[in-house]
């Protein structure tokens, strides 16, 4: 009777992992992305969607500028001119002659001149200064117990014990089972939180085979591991190729992806030295 039920404690946790975690996140599930060694077991499922298109905002039409007008230019009237004549005794026998008044020329007053617009000085372009490279990791400075970084997605998490017996689902931790077997350091988490990076990783297709992965076990020694492969699996009994035995020492992540968790992301590490 022992022996059935610890049998059955990872069929009901593979159920369990995950089903409290993204109902926000709908990360449609996609086909197996596999590196160089794919574990020809295990139900590959899920595809992946695109975000919906952003909606197109109809800005305003410019208003049109007022039209602009040149000064009229201003302009003086001639003064007719008066002609006298001259007058004569009537007795006089000669034609009078009529001396005319000098002709007035108008007087213009010319328009004034526009005034040329100051020069503007375009101004000199800022010169951005680089932003600073991130400091490169050092996997030697690293030290602790039960602890896990993954520097290309920036998970840096304490690890709890999750036994094997244990039926209540996980809480908001980073957790290593204990239902899996030798040469397999199982490590879960919910999508929402301590797994967002791996999960969002798998979605956006930044994941990539060749990743690296420190792990401290209980004892504080480091070990290093490499991404060779991940699966999209549902959370069914025959899925137990992830949690077995393993030949070699490995490391196993363990997420949710789907609509409403409905899969699983299995990522397969193998360790190799530092």
């Amino acid at each position: 009777m022992e022996l059935t039920t610890r049998r059955l404690a990872p069929i009901a946790l593979a159920l369990l992992v995950g089903v409290a975690s993204l109902s926000s996140i709908v990360a449609p599930a996609a086909p197996a992305i596999t590196g160089d060694a794919v574990d020809p077991t295990g139900a590959v499922l899920g595809a992946e969607g695109a975000p919906d298109a952003a909606p197109t905002i109809e800005l305003p039409a410019p208003a049109t500028p007022a039209p602009s007008f040149a000064a009229a230019g201003s302009y003086g009237t001639a003064t007719p001119a008066f002609d006298a004549t001259e007058v004569q005794d009537v007795n006089d026998r000669e034609t009078p002659v009529a001396t005319p008044a000098p002709s007035a020329s108008p007087s213009a007053t010319p328009a004034p001149k526009a005034t040329p617009a100051p020069k503007t000085k375009a101004p000199s372009a800022t010169v951005k200064a680089p932003a600073p490279k991130p400091a490169a990791f050092d996997p030697s400075t690293l030290t602790g117990r039960n602890h896990v970084w993954i520097p290309s997605l920036g998970i840096n998490r304490n690890v709890a014990w999750f036994s094997c017996e244990r039926v209540r689902p996980p809480d908001n931790l980073m957790y290593r089972w204990g239902c899996a077997g030798e040469n397999n350091v199982y490590l879960l988490g919910h999508a929402y939180s301590v797994m967002k990076p791996l999960h969002d990783a798998y979605v956006n297709h930044t994941l990539k085979v060749g990743m690296k992965a420190y792990y401290a076990d209980s004892a504080g020694v480091i070990h290093t591991f490499v991404v060779k492969w991940w699966k999209v699996t549902l959370p069914v009994a025959e899925a137990h190729w992830a949690w077995d035995p393993q030949p070699v020492s490995s490391m196993t992540l363990q997420t949710c992806v789907g609509a409403n968790s409905s899969h699983r992301l299995m990522v397969r590490l193998v360790e190799v030295n530092p």
